[in-house]
């Protein structure tokens, strides 16, 4: 299981996650920082992760979401 940072990285970074995303790198960095990626880029990156041979759903992201985005 990734957290939001992990998952981006698992990308690399940033600047690739931004492509994967059609955004620009800061929009990636901040999602970062934020460890949020809001669910309208969810299934662009479910694709782009089973094209990498990430092990990614929705259940895994709402997962993912709920620990990151619980402490806050």
């Amino acid at each position: 299981m990734y957290s939001v940072p992990e998952l981006i990285n698992a990308f690399g970074g940033p600047t690739q996650f931004g492509l994967v995303i059609g955004k620009r790198a800061s929009t990636a960095s901040e999602m970062k920082r934020n460890r949020s990626i809001p669910v309208d880029y969810w299934p662009r990156i479910i694709a782009a992760a089973a094209e990498r041979g990430l092990e990614l759903d929705a259940s895994s992201l709402m997962e993912m979401h709920r620990k990151d985005g619980g402490a806050k």
